[in-house]
């Protein structure tokens, strides 16, 4: 087997062959378009070559398409859009063009009719806070559709606001607890049947949004970015909850210190509220199934939700996996 001239002992980036599915991957350098340069990949196992453009058969680099529909989304129109893309990117895009986008790209990007119905101020839209929880994690909600989510959800409402208007959360918790993503036991998890879907919206959202990704370790900023300002049922990303070992005792989860986390993308829609996990390989995780139902016993218990009315998934650009948790013995 010939490998390419390159260093094939990089490390792998969390990309799937088109051919193969494997992910074995490495940069194979760049080739020059019309449009700028673009980033080629070389699959290890198979030797196939390939881009990952979520797009084709376009005039223009896709993240000055998905830049210029999550600015309209923000709330400015069509005007400020145009002058606030043309000078951003240094170029020229007529506003017919940018109305096209907006057309071709709402059955995905489906915030758009509720952009078009309400006023919004690009200022106020997002509202967000940082908390140093042994890293720094930026929450944010998206008030119209808090909004309008609040109505059933009044409880989830009122815990959301209360990240950024009210005291700030005790961080000595997040520091010093274990984290759900770390938990020290096993739970053998009674759980719904996992739906599979190997391409919906949400793993096309996430292609949109890593579009706009320079780095692997912007990945989870953008596909979260992506969805709190261009999907109409995301109301907040890197939520911040937490479950004491008195809480955890009604789920029979027996733990010694506070479990915290925080939840990538928080949905609300078919009169359910859905936690979704960005995962860059969400096929090979063994961890989501505990991780998430552990958000979801938080989640539930800070809001006084009932567990039923909770959903969660785990996802990447490629794969989609759904389950409802119930309850768990350790």
């Amino acid at each position: 087997m010939k490998y390419p001239p390159y260093n094939i002992n990089k490390p792998k980036l969390f990309i799937k062959c088109p051919k193969c599915s494997e992910s074995n991957i490495v940069k194979y350098g760049t080739r020059t378009t019309k449009h700028g340069k673009a980033q080629i990949y070389f699959c290890k196992k198979c030797n196939k070559r390939f881009s990952t453009s979520s797009i084709k058969f376009i005039t223009h680099p896709p993240g000055i398409i998905f830049t210029a529909i999550s600015t309209y989304n923000l709330g400015h129109n069509l005007e400020q859009t145009n002058r606030i893309i043309n000078r951003r990117f240094k170029t020229h895009i007529p506003k017919s063009t940018l109305y096209s986008w907006l057309d071709r790209y709402k059955h995905i990007c489906t915030f758009l009719p509720l952009r078009r119905k309400y006023a919004i101020d690009p200022k106020e839209i997002i509202q967000s806070k940082r908390s140093h929880h042994q890293q720094v994690y930026e929450y944010k909600y998206h008030k119209l559709k808090l909004n309008i989510a609040g109505k059933q959800f009044p409880d989830l409402k009122a815990y959301l606001t209360s990240l950024v208007s009210g005291p700030n959360i005790n961080n000595k918790m997040f520091r010093e607890g274990a984290r759900c993503s770390d938990f020290p036991g096993k739970l053998n998890v009674t759980i719904s049947r996992i739906k599979k879907t190997a391409n919906n919206n949400a793993t096309k959202m996430a292609r949109f949004g890593l579009e706009l990704t320079r780095t692997n370790h912007e990945r989870h900023s953008s596909v979260e970015s992506y969805f709190l300002i261009n999907d109409s049922a995301t109301i907040a990303t890197e939520i911040p909850v937490y479950l004491t070992p008195k809480e955890a005792n009604s789920f029979n989860i027996p733990i010694p210190r506070t479990l915290t986390g925080h939840i990538d993308i928080l949905q609300v829609r078919s009169n359910k509220i859905h936690i979704l996990d960005y995962k860059p390989d969400a096929e090979s995780d063994k961890s989501a199934l505990e991780q998430l139902t552990l958000y979801a016993f938080a989640l539930c218990t800070r809001t006084d939700t009932s567990l039923n009315k909770i959903t969660c998934a785990y996802f990447d650009e490629n794969s989609f996996s759904q389950f409802r948790p119930a309850n768990t013995e350790v």
